[in-house]
């Protein structure tokens, strides 16, 4: 199934604030399209354009982003492999938010994104256990990364994200 809105993900951040939850979500670009775009076109050199502070742990370093889709909730991981993600983590309180806000989300990506993407939605498995439900944007050529939503909810939390990588680590 392809779809194209031409909704623009700057209204991503504004519409990602439910009325239930305190946090005011901002995007982090003036042009979020363009900046989707950019970061999509940087996968190839593992986002190095966008990475800035890194911290490291025992099988990543995680970068904090030049450049962020929604302010304060953007990183870079870069595996020792050379292997990388762009990732942007949003909680939830509750159900209701968080399937706003993947919905929202995959709407607007989808326009960003345009009609050569194409993407599936399924449900969502970690350890055999359903845990949400995912929707992969694909592309035809084999250097663009996987474009996914996630919508996680677990026994105490929810999270909406957003990845942008390998589709070997695209869960």
């Amino acid at each position: 199934m392809t779809t194209r809105v031409t909704i623009p993900i700057a209204l991503l951040a504004l519409s990602l604030s439910g009325c239930a939850f305190q946090e005011t979500l901002k995007s982090g670009s003036e042009d979020p399209c363009a900046t989707l775009k950019n970061i999509v076109e940087n996968y190839p050199a593992e986002f190095a354009a966008f990475r800035r502070g890194g911290t490291d742990y025992r099988s990543v370093t995680i970068y904090r982003s030049r450049e962020e889709l929604i302010k304060g909730h953007c990183e870079v991981w870069a595996w020792g492999n050379g292997d990388s993600a762009y990732v942007c983590t949003v909680g939830a309180p509750d159900s209701q938010v968080a399937t706003g806000r993947y919905t929202q989300a995959v709407e607007q990506l989808s326009g960003c994104l345009g009609p050569e993407w194409t993407f599936t939605e399924e449900a969502r498995e970690r350890d055999g256990q359903t845990d949400g439900v995912v929707t992969r944007f694909h592309h035809p050529a084999s250097t663009k990364p996987v474009v996914s939503v996630h919508n996680i909810e677990d026994r105490w939390r929810r999270s909406v994200y957003l990845y942008i990588g390998s589709p070997a680590r695209a869960f």
